[in-house]
Protein backbone atom coordinates (compact mmCIF):
# COMPACT_ATOMS: atom_id res chain seq x y z
CA UNK A 1 0.00 0.00 0.00
CA UNK A 2 1.17 3.55 -0.66
CA UNK A 3 0.73 6.51 1.61
CA UNK A 4 -0.10 9.85 0.28
CA UNK A 5 2.64 12.46 1.99
CA UNK A 6 2.46 16.04 2.14
CA UNK A 7 5.70 17.78 3.02
CA UNK A 8 6.27 21.41 3.40
CA UNK A 9 5.92 24.69 5.43
CA UNK A 10 2.75 24.87 7.27
CA UNK A 11 1.27 22.07 5.69
CA UNK A 12 -0.65 20.74 8.62
CA UNK A 13 -3.59 22.59 7.74
CA UNK A 14 -4.20 20.29 5.00
CA UNK A 15 -4.89 17.94 7.11
CA UNK A 16 -8.41 18.01 7.20
CA UNK A 17 -8.56 17.69 3.03
CA UNK A 18 -6.43 14.84 3.24
CA UNK A 19 -8.71 13.02 5.50
CA UNK A 20 -11.33 14.07 3.06
CA UNK A 21 -9.76 12.06 0.21
CA UNK A 22 -10.12 8.52 1.73
CA UNK A 23 -13.01 6.95 3.09
CA UNK A 24 -13.50 6.98 6.74
CA UNK A 25 -15.62 6.92 9.44
CA UNK A 26 -16.42 10.33 11.63
CA UNK A 27 -14.30 8.84 14.62
CA UNK A 28 -10.90 10.07 15.22
CA UNK A 29 -8.52 9.28 17.96
CA UNK A 30 -6.00 11.93 18.29
CA UNK A 31 -2.81 10.62 19.99
CA UNK A 32 -0.16 13.30 21.34
CA UNK A 33 2.18 13.01 23.56
CA UNK A 34 3.43 15.17 26.87
CA UNK A 35 5.79 17.10 25.22
CA UNK A 36 3.92 18.26 22.33
CA UNK A 37 3.39 21.96 22.05
CA UNK A 38 -0.15 23.11 22.68
CA UNK A 39 -0.14 25.22 19.11
CA UNK A 40 0.47 21.99 17.48
CA UNK A 41 -2.98 20.60 18.28
CA UNK A 42 -4.87 23.73 18.13
CA UNK A 43 -3.89 24.20 15.04
CA UNK A 44 -5.86 21.77 13.65
CA UNK A 45 -8.39 20.95 16.17
CA UNK A 46 -10.99 23.66 15.02
CA UNK A 47 -10.80 22.56 11.45
CA UNK A 48 -11.87 18.69 12.60
CA UNK A 49 -14.51 19.93 14.11
CA UNK A 50 -16.17 21.78 11.61
CA UNK A 51 -16.10 19.23 9.22
CA UNK A 52 -18.36 17.21 11.94
CA UNK A 53 -15.79 14.71 13.20
CA UNK A 54 -15.50 13.55 16.26
CA UNK A 55 -11.91 14.13 18.25
CA UNK A 56 -11.02 12.21 21.15
CA UNK A 57 -7.80 12.44 22.22
CA UNK A 58 -5.59 10.53 24.15
CA UNK A 59 -1.73 11.79 25.80
CA UNK A 60 0.64 8.82 25.71
CA UNK A 61 4.09 9.41 27.51
CA UNK A 62 7.24 10.85 25.98
CA UNK A 63 9.93 8.90 24.39
CA UNK A 64 10.63 5.05 24.27
CA UNK A 65 7.94 4.85 27.69
CA UNK A 66 5.80 5.63 25.29
CA UNK A 67 6.30 2.29 22.99
CA UNK A 68 4.72 0.14 26.46
CA UNK A 69 2.47 -3.25 26.70
CA UNK A 70 0.71 -0.43 29.05
CA UNK A 71 0.46 1.96 26.90
CA UNK A 72 -0.94 -0.19 23.81
CA UNK A 73 -3.49 -1.96 25.46
CA UNK A 74 -4.93 1.36 26.93
CA UNK A 75 -4.98 2.21 23.26
CA UNK A 76 -6.88 -0.28 22.74
CA UNK A 77 -8.77 -0.03 25.70
CA UNK A 78 -9.94 3.89 24.67
CA UNK A 79 -10.88 2.41 21.19
CA UNK A 80 -13.26 -0.11 22.59
CA UNK A 81 -14.66 2.24 24.64
CA UNK A 82 -15.44 4.64 21.99
CA UNK A 83 -16.74 2.04 19.95
CA UNK A 84 -14.33 2.46 17.08
CA UNK A 85 -15.34 0.82 13.72
CA UNK A 86 -12.70 -0.16 10.51
CA UNK A 87 -13.91 3.23 8.98
CA UNK A 88 -12.74 5.29 11.94
CA UNK A 89 -9.40 7.13 12.09
CA UNK A 90 -6.36 6.96 14.98
CA UNK A 91 -3.82 10.61 13.87
CA UNK A 92 -0.73 10.10 15.55
CA UNK A 93 0.91 13.86 16.15
CA UNK A 94 4.28 13.55 17.69
CA UNK A 95 7.55 12.11 17.59
CA UNK A 96 8.94 8.53 16.50
CA UNK A 97 8.44 6.34 19.25
CA UNK A 98 4.23 7.59 19.62
CA UNK A 99 4.11 6.93 15.52
CA UNK A 100 5.63 3.66 16.59
CA UNK A 101 3.25 3.15 19.04
CA UNK A 102 0.12 4.69 16.98
CA UNK A 103 0.93 2.55 13.60
CA UNK A 104 0.72 -0.91 16.43
CA UNK A 105 -2.33 0.00 18.00
CA UNK A 106 -3.95 1.11 14.56
CA UNK A 107 -2.64 -2.15 12.43
CA UNK A 108 -4.12 -4.51 15.62
CA UNK A 109 -7.22 -3.28 16.44
CA UNK A 110 -10.06 -4.61 14.42
CA UNK A 111 -7.24 -6.22 12.52
CA UNK A 112 -6.51 -2.76 10.89
CA UNK A 113 -8.06 0.56 10.89
CA UNK A 114 -7.19 3.88 9.08
CA UNK A 115 -4.01 5.82 10.36
CA UNK A 116 -2.33 9.43 9.95
CA UNK A 117 0.94 10.28 10.99
CA UNK A 118 1.84 13.62 11.76
CA UNK A 119 5.57 13.58 12.68
CA UNK A 120 6.48 16.52 14.26
CA UNK A 121 10.29 15.70 15.00
CA UNK A 122 13.16 15.51 12.77
CA UNK A 123 13.61 11.90 13.06
CA UNK A 124 10.29 11.10 12.87
CA UNK A 125 9.90 13.12 9.87
CA UNK A 126 12.86 11.72 8.17
CA UNK A 127 12.31 8.12 9.15
CA UNK A 128 10.23 6.50 11.88
CA UNK A 129 7.03 7.60 9.71
CA UNK A 130 8.07 6.70 6.93
CA UNK A 131 7.64 2.73 5.54
CA UNK A 132 5.16 1.50 7.61
CA UNK A 133 7.40 -0.51 10.59
CA UNK A 134 5.19 -0.27 13.28
CA UNK A 135 6.63 -1.70 17.12
CA UNK A 136 5.97 -1.48 20.80
CA UNK A 137 9.17 -2.23 22.95
CA UNK A 138 9.14 -5.56 25.23
CA UNK A 139 11.08 -5.94 28.63
CA UNK A 140 14.43 -8.01 26.52
CA UNK A 141 14.39 -4.88 24.01
CA UNK A 142 13.69 -2.29 21.96
CA UNK A 143 10.85 -2.96 18.65
CA UNK A 144 10.42 -6.75 19.47
CA UNK A 145 6.72 -6.53 18.79
CA UNK A 146 6.01 -4.74 16.02
CA UNK A 147 4.59 -4.95 11.82
CA UNK A 148 4.33 -3.63 8.56
CA UNK A 149 1.31 -1.69 8.88
CA UNK A 150 1.39 1.73 6.39
CA UNK A 151 -0.41 4.80 7.02
CA UNK A 152 -2.82 6.39 4.55
CA UNK A 153 -1.54 9.74 4.71
CA UNK A 154 1.48 11.35 6.73
CA UNK A 155 1.74 15.20 6.71
CA UNK A 156 5.15 16.44 7.38
CA UNK A 157 4.86 20.09 7.92
CA UNK A 158 8.51 21.43 8.73
CA UNK A 159 7.68 24.47 10.89
CA UNK A 160 7.26 21.89 13.68
CA UNK A 161 10.92 21.73 13.77
CA UNK A 162 10.71 25.48 15.24
CA UNK A 163 9.67 23.95 18.56
CA UNK A 164 12.18 21.53 19.34
CA UNK A 165 15.39 21.42 21.56
CA UNK A 166 18.81 21.44 20.35
CA UNK A 167 19.22 18.07 21.43
CA UNK A 168 16.10 16.58 20.04
CA UNK A 169 17.22 18.30 16.38
CA UNK A 170 20.57 16.93 16.76
CA UNK A 171 19.23 13.41 17.36
CA UNK A 172 17.76 13.83 14.36
CA UNK A 173 20.91 14.40 12.28
CA UNK A 174 22.37 10.99 13.29
CA UNK A 175 19.13 9.53 11.34
CA UNK A 176 20.09 11.98 8.68
CA UNK A 177 23.47 11.38 8.43
CA UNK A 178 22.73 7.47 8.79
CA UNK A 179 21.11 8.25 5.19
CA UNK A 180 24.50 10.28 3.86
CA UNK A 181 25.77 6.62 4.24
CA UNK A 182 24.06 4.61 2.14
CA UNK A 183 22.69 6.78 -0.63
CA UNK A 184 24.72 5.35 -3.23
CA UNK A 185 23.64 1.99 -2.66
CA UNK A 186 20.28 2.69 -2.61
CA UNK A 187 20.81 5.00 -5.97
CA UNK A 188 21.85 2.11 -7.63
CA UNK A 189 19.51 -0.57 -6.66
CA UNK A 190 16.48 1.78 -6.93
CA UNK A 191 14.88 4.41 -9.10
CA UNK A 192 15.69 7.24 -6.78
CA UNK A 193 17.79 9.93 -8.41
CA UNK A 194 20.01 12.63 -5.94
CA UNK A 195 19.49 15.80 -6.17
CA UNK A 196 22.61 18.00 -7.82
CA UNK A 197 24.31 17.99 -4.33
CA UNK A 198 24.96 14.21 -2.93
CA UNK A 199 23.31 14.31 0.71
CA UNK A 200 26.91 13.98 1.98
CA UNK A 201 27.86 17.11 0.85
CA UNK A 202 24.92 18.67 1.33
CA UNK A 203 24.85 18.17 5.34
CA UNK A 204 28.52 18.86 5.23
CA UNK A 205 27.45 22.50 4.00
CA UNK A 206 25.11 22.18 6.94
CA UNK A 207 26.64 20.94 9.65
CA UNK A 208 29.00 23.38 9.22
CA UNK A 209 27.26 25.79 9.57
CA UNK A 210 27.90 27.31 13.29
CA UNK A 211 24.37 28.48 15.01
CA UNK A 212 22.90 25.40 15.78
CA UNK A 213 19.58 27.51 16.39
CA UNK A 214 19.89 28.76 12.84
CA UNK A 215 20.12 24.98 11.46
CA UNK A 216 16.26 24.75 11.97
CA UNK A 217 15.57 27.39 9.27
CA UNK A 218 18.23 26.75 7.08
CA UNK A 219 17.20 26.94 3.27
CA UNK A 220 18.77 23.64 2.75
CA UNK A 221 16.85 21.73 5.63
CA UNK A 222 13.99 21.15 3.36
CA UNK A 223 15.78 19.42 0.67
CA UNK A 224 17.69 17.30 2.84
CA UNK A 225 14.72 16.28 4.61
CA UNK A 226 12.77 15.81 0.67
CA UNK A 227 15.82 13.53 -0.09
CA UNK A 228 16.21 11.06 3.12
CA UNK A 229 12.11 10.39 2.37
CA UNK A 230 12.61 10.03 -1.33
CA UNK A 231 15.49 7.58 -0.16
CA UNK A 232 13.25 5.47 2.27
CA UNK A 233 10.23 5.55 -0.11
CA UNK A 234 12.51 3.78 -3.29
CA UNK A 235 13.85 1.52 -0.90
CA UNK A 236 10.34 0.58 0.76
CA UNK A 237 8.96 0.11 -2.76
CA UNK A 238 11.70 -2.30 -3.79
CA UNK A 239 11.80 -4.28 -0.91
CA UNK A 240 8.51 -3.52 1.26
CA UNK A 241 9.23 -6.66 4.38
CA UNK A 242 12.90 -6.30 4.73
CA UNK A 243 13.79 -9.35 3.23
CA UNK A 244 17.06 -7.55 1.43
CA UNK A 245 17.80 -4.12 0.34
CA UNK A 246 15.39 -2.23 3.10
CA UNK A 247 18.15 -3.90 5.39
CA UNK A 248 20.64 -0.91 4.42
CA UNK A 249 18.45 1.37 6.18
CA UNK A 250 19.56 -0.66 9.49
CA UNK A 251 23.39 0.87 9.15
CA UNK A 252 24.37 1.96 13.08
CA UNK A 253 20.88 0.27 14.24
CA UNK A 254 21.95 -3.06 15.66
CA UNK A 255 24.71 -1.38 18.48
CA UNK A 256 22.36 1.83 18.48
CA UNK A 257 19.03 -0.22 19.69
CA UNK A 258 21.14 -2.54 21.93
CA UNK A 259 22.47 1.26 23.62
CA UNK A 260 19.35 2.64 24.06
CA UNK A 261 17.63 -0.90 26.14
CA UNK A 262 21.29 -0.68 27.68
CA UNK A 263 20.71 3.06 29.04
CA UNK A 264 17.15 2.12 29.81
CA UNK A 265 16.86 4.85 26.98
CA UNK A 266 18.81 7.62 28.21
CA UNK A 267 20.62 7.63 24.91
CA UNK A 268 18.55 9.22 22.38
CA UNK A 269 17.57 7.16 19.21
CA UNK A 270 20.16 9.18 17.06
CA UNK A 271 22.56 9.40 19.76
CA UNK A 272 22.75 6.21 20.05
CA UNK A 273 22.75 5.23 15.82
CA UNK A 274 25.82 7.42 15.67
CA UNK A 275 27.82 5.71 18.13
CA UNK A 276 25.93 2.55 16.19
CA UNK A 277 27.51 4.25 12.75
CA UNK A 278 30.83 4.78 14.94
CA UNK A 279 31.20 1.49 15.56
CA UNK A 280 30.15 -0.33 11.69
CA UNK A 281 33.08 2.32 10.78
CA UNK A 282 35.51 0.84 12.78
CA UNK A 283 34.27 -2.65 11.90
CA UNK A 284 34.36 -2.22 8.22
CA UNK A 285 38.21 -0.52 8.85
CA UNK A 286 39.14 -3.59 10.52
CA UNK A 287 37.92 -5.72 7.67
CA UNK A 288 39.55 -3.64 5.74
CA UNK A 289 36.47 -2.96 3.44
CA UNK A 290 36.69 1.11 3.86
CA UNK A 291 40.07 3.04 4.20
CA UNK A 292 40.78 5.02 7.56
CA UNK A 293 40.43 8.15 5.86
CA UNK A 294 37.27 7.36 4.80
CA UNK A 295 36.09 6.32 8.34
CA UNK A 296 37.47 9.58 9.83
CA UNK A 297 35.68 11.56 7.43
CA UNK A 298 32.19 10.51 8.42
CA UNK A 299 33.63 10.20 12.10
CA UNK A 300 34.10 13.76 12.16
CA UNK A 301 30.80 14.60 10.39
CA UNK A 302 29.17 13.21 13.60
CA UNK A 303 31.34 15.44 15.62
CA UNK A 304 31.02 18.36 14.25
CA UNK A 305 27.07 17.58 14.08
CA UNK A 306 27.49 17.26 18.17
CA UNK A 307 26.67 13.64 18.15
CA UNK A 308 28.79 11.13 20.41
CA UNK A 309 30.82 8.64 18.61
CA UNK A 310 32.23 6.79 21.62
CA UNK A 311 30.36 3.85 24.11
CA UNK A 312 29.18 5.99 27.49
CA UNK A 313 31.68 5.42 30.05
CA UNK A 314 29.09 3.85 32.58
CA UNK A 315 28.15 0.89 30.56
CA UNK A 316 30.44 -2.45 30.74
CA UNK A 317 30.46 -4.73 27.48
CA UNK A 318 28.21 -7.43 28.93
CA UNK A 319 25.33 -5.05 29.11
CA UNK A 320 25.80 -4.02 25.89
CA UNK A 321 26.08 -7.55 24.64
CA UNK A 322 23.03 -8.74 26.69
CA UNK A 323 20.33 -6.70 24.54
CA UNK A 324 22.14 -7.66 21.58
CA UNK A 325 21.50 -10.74 21.94
CA UNK A 326 17.78 -10.30 21.35
CA UNK A 327 18.19 -8.74 18.32
CA UNK A 328 15.96 -9.90 15.76
CA UNK A 329 18.65 -10.08 12.96
CA UNK A 330 20.43 -12.63 14.93
CA UNK A 331 21.25 -15.91 13.67
CA UNK A 332 22.43 -18.22 16.09
CA UNK A 333 25.88 -17.08 17.01
CA UNK A 334 25.77 -13.77 14.38
CA UNK A 335 24.18 -11.24 13.74
CA UNK A 336 23.07 -9.71 10.20
CA UNK A 337 24.96 -6.61 9.81
CA UNK A 338 25.26 -3.31 7.71
CA UNK A 339 28.73 -2.58 7.22
CA UNK A 340 30.11 0.62 5.03
CA UNK A 341 32.24 -0.49 1.62
CA UNK A 342 34.63 0.58 -0.91
CA UNK A 343 33.68 4.33 -0.36
CA UNK A 344 31.48 6.73 1.74
CA UNK A 345 27.75 6.29 0.77
CA UNK A 346 27.98 2.49 -0.38
CA UNK A 347 27.25 -0.86 2.25
CA UNK A 348 26.97 -4.48 2.25
CA UNK A 349 23.27 -5.51 3.99
CA UNK A 350 24.36 -8.92 4.24
CA UNK A 351 27.38 -9.46 6.76
CA UNK A 352 26.91 -11.78 9.41
CA UNK A 353 29.54 -10.72 12.03
CA UNK A 354 30.02 -13.22 14.88
CA UNK A 355 29.34 -12.34 18.40
CA UNK A 356 32.86 -13.07 19.50
CA UNK A 357 34.15 -10.52 16.78
CA UNK A 358 31.36 -8.30 17.82
CA UNK A 359 32.33 -8.54 21.39
CA UNK A 360 36.43 -7.76 20.72
CA UNK A 361 36.00 -4.91 18.72
CA UNK A 362 33.32 -3.25 21.00
CA UNK A 363 36.83 -3.59 23.52
CA UNK A 364 38.64 -1.35 21.40
CA UNK A 365 35.85 1.33 20.72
Amino acid sequence: MESKIVIGDGVLSKLVNTLAQFHSGKQILLLTQKSLPEHHLQSVLPALAQRDFIVSTHTLPDGEEGKSIDCLLKIWQKLQTLNFTRHDTIIAIGGGALTDAAGFAAATYLRGINFVSVPTTLLSQVDAAIGGKTAINLSGGKNLAGTFYFAQAIIVDTNTLASLSNEQFTSGLGEIIKYALIEKTIAEQTDYHPGPKPLLSALQQFIDEKNKEAHKNSVLLPGIITSCIKMKLAVVAKDPLEVGLRRCLNLGHTLGHALEKATNYQLTHGQAVSIGLAFVLKLSVDRQQISKEEANSALDLLKKAGLPVDLPSTLSIQEIIKPLLQDKKREGEAITMVLPKERLGFVDYETQIKLTEIEASLRTL
